[in-house]
């Protein structure tokens, strides 16, 4: 067996585990271990994985972009933006009651999200505003399993993880000619603010979220397309959830999320 076969069937078996502690509420047993990835290597794994999840009947919905703003890199220790896959297990309605145990080390984002019309294209971005290839906007709250085996923080972890995304909660959402005046986005635990954020910089990061997960997609010879999710990114910190709460997530004028989460 040659290097590049030793390497592939290495990557599968770590699929094999990955998937397996994912399913487990365990993740990342193989970095426990000392496992340490490239970031070239963690979107092997993650591809990997992904074809181990379609091959038992899950479908890829849209990508998520992570690590978009200063809050979330110091918090997770990675310096540049990083893409995960959607599924449609883990699609849920805003309204949602789910069970902190279907999780390891539960914790939560606020953010926008977005539907496309169509594939985007580099002329989408030629001016600071919301590409011509959306079709809605709305809030999410995006459920993240925090977990982090490696002895230090590594982007090749945390790609092959999925970005340690678990899921979404979204709302119905609004179409562009809907999106006028001011925005801002608000996180509330049981009615309580935890985190806010307000002005042009919502808008500017669903800009620069989607330009550079296009150029990321086609780097890998890959394409977005009409009708797939993407989360854009938290501007607010990770937010763990220790207890059982109420979580809703407002962001005028695209609309209102909300999720309780019990034992």
């Amino acid at each position: 067996m040659n290097p590049t076969e030793r390497s592939m069937t290495l990557c599968q078996e770590w699929a094999t585990r990955q998937l397996s502690d994912y399913d487990a509420r365990q993740p990342g047993t193989i970095f426990a271990e000392g496992v340490m990835l490239s970031i070239v290597e963690g979107y092997q794994l993650q591809s990997a994985v992904a074809e181990l999840r379609h091959q038992r009947g899950e479908r890829i919905i849209g990508y998520k972009v992570g690590c978009t703003s200063p809050k979330i890199r110091s918090q997770l220790g990675i310096d540049h933006c990083v893409s995960g896959r959607l599924y449609d297990s883990e699609l849920h309605k805003s309204g949602a009651v789910l069970s902190r145990k279907e999780y390891a080390n539960l914790a939560i984002e606020g953010e926008l999200a977005i539907e496309l019309s169509r594939e985007p294209t580099p002329e989408d971005f030629s001016e600071m505003k919301l590409p011509a290839c959306v079709a809605c906007l709305f809030p999410v709250v995006e459920l993240h399993n925090l977990v982090m085996q490696g002895e230090q923080p590594s982007a090749g972890e945390l790609i092959a993880h999925n970005a340690l995304h678990a899921g979404i909660v979204r709302a119905t959402g609004i179409s562009p000619e809907e999106a006028s005046g001011e925005t801002s986005l608000a996180i509330f635990a049981n009615a309580q603010l935890l985190e806010e954020c307000r002005g042009p910089s919502l808008i500017q990061t669903i800009h620069t979220s989607l330009k550079w997960l296009m150029e990321m997609m086609r780097t890998r010879d890959d394409r977005l397309c009409a009708g797939q999710i993407i989360l854009t990114g938290s501007i607010p910190s990770l937010i763990p959830i220790e207890e059982d709460c109420h979580i809703h997530v407002e962001a005028p004028p695209f609309g209102r999320v909300e999720v309780e989460f019990t034992t």
